[in-house]
């Protein structure tokens, strides 16, 4: 069942909460990727003009939800009142004075901070409703499944950090941070590689609640079973992918930050680069399948020959996958990771000029064939400056330049991974308008 649709005289009480939801997640998601942008060494910005740029991206966020039909300062409000709460994950590191509590202080400082968003994003909507957006109604649960997908998107960058400095066991000790709780740990103590797995981890909570989130929306929204359960697998994907990056570091369940008692497991690590990725490629399949162009159609119908291709690359991916995190874990495997990787460009290729000359007049597929065109080719090019960086700056630590192209090939291979499965999911959709029997 899809949001309720708006009068004229702007959303009803429902639509209105689910946009501050996507909205206030969405700030949120925003204020921390320049907060982490901002703070990446040796440049890192001062405390006051960071402080400013977030209050910024509050008040942008204000202006968004004001720019709705029907927003203004109250729906900007609300966006940064969830914003706000959000960030409360944030202020106890910032506060905290022990590794067991939270400051005093913070018993006034975060009912201050809820108020201080509240208004900031009232100030920002009041500016958004002198520009108004089209009167359209979004499905707020696939935007809100948007939001999780653009949120996973940098949390998998920032784990490619994380293995590009060789910093996975920087932090020796899960789920506390030496000894801290992790949202009291000290902001001041995240330096070098702890600042890179500290900020993983912390991106990995923000997901975590995102799509917890977003599975209560579904339940409350949907009527078709199996998106229920998508939901469900996909929470249950991304609980599961936590505690293997927590007994990554520590092999088993313990609070003790001591070397005689962690066993870092390098096959988990393993596991956990996989995982990552499946699961972003499934939150952005949900974002398609709660979208309205999904539910409205009918889309163009094609034969089922049309639509091998790009479940064929998807498994073809997935195999470069584990052979890229084998690579990028163990330093084995570089000649059979090449090697496939013409495999996945041609079968990449065929797929998208495939779906494009088939289905040219459909705008979505349209879309997603011409972005997997062009992550294929940055994709294999990332991929040879990779290989490049890496042979020049074979001593420790990794250099800049190393860290840049084995990061930015690692997100874009994970983007490509979604781009396959998004092409899929609509080839499956044009598959069921063919048969009569389309999952609406």
């Amino acid at each position: 069942m899809a949001d309720t649709q708006p009068s004229p005289a702007g959303p009803d009480s429902s639509s209105r909460g689910a946009a501050a939801l996507t909205l206030g997640f969405g700030t949120a998601v925003a204020m921390w990727v320049v907060g982490f942008v901002a703070r990446i060494p040796p440049a890192a910005l001062p405390g006051s003009a960071l402080l400013a740029l977030m209050l910024l991206v509050l008040l942008a966020g204000g202006a968004r939800a004001g720019r709705l039909p029907g927003g203004g300062a109250g729906l900007g409000a609300l966006t940064g009142l969830v914003a706000g709460a959000i960030n409360l994950l944030l202020l106890g590191s910032l506060l905290n004075s022990s590794a067991d509590s939270a400051s005093p202080q913070a018993w006034i400082w975060a009912p201050g901070w809820l108020v201080a968003a509240a208004g900031l994003g009232a100030v920002g909507g009041a500016i958004g409703r002198g520009f108004r957006s089209p009167p359209d109604s979004p499905d707020w649960t696939s935007e809100l499944a948007k939001v999780a997908s653009l949120a996973t998107l940098v949390l998998v960058a920032v784990g490619g950090a994380v293995t590009s400095h060789e910093a996975g066991l920087a932090v020796v000790d899960w789920p506390n941070s030496y000894g801290y709780n992790m949202f009291l740990f000290p902001i001041s103590r995240m330096v070098g590689g702890v600042f890179y797995e500290h900020s993983h981890r912390l991106f990995g909570s923000l997901i975590g609640l995102i799509t917890l989130v977003l599975t209560i929306r579904v339940f409350a929204t949907e009527r078709r079973g199996w998106v229920k359960t998508f939901a469900v697998g996909l929470l249950l994907l991304v609980i599961g992918q936590g505690i293997l990056g927590g007994l990554r570091v520590t092999g088993h369940f313990t609070l003790s930050d001591s070397a005689e008692v962690t066993r870092p497991n390098l096959g988990l690590a393993l596991l956990h680069g996989v995982t990552g990725q499946i699961f972003l490629a499934g939150i952005v399949a949900m974002a398609a399948v709660t979208s309205r162009t999904w539910k409205a159609g009918p889309l163009q119908a094609g034969r089922s020959a049309e639509r091998s291709a790009p479940f064929v690359l998807v498994a073809f991916l997935l195999v470069q996958l584990i052979l890229g995190v084998r690579l990028r874990h163990l330093g084995e495997g570089l000649w059979a990771h090449l090697m496939f990787s013409i495999a996945v460009v041609m079968m990449g290729m065929a797929a998208a000029l495939r779906t494009a000359a088939l289905f040219g007049t459909v705008p979505v597929l349209r879309t997603t064939s011409r972005a997997l065109f062009v992550l294929i080719a940055t994709q294999f090019s990332l991929g040879i400056a990779a290989l490049i960086a890496v042979n020049h700056t074979p001593e420790a630590p990794p250099g800049t330049w190393e860290v840049v192209a084995a990061t930015a090939h690692q997100t874009t291979g994970a983007l490509l991974l979604a781009a396959a499965v998004l092409l899929a999911v609509w080839h499956r959709r044009v598959a069921a308008v063919s048969t009569g029997t389309a999952p609406l």
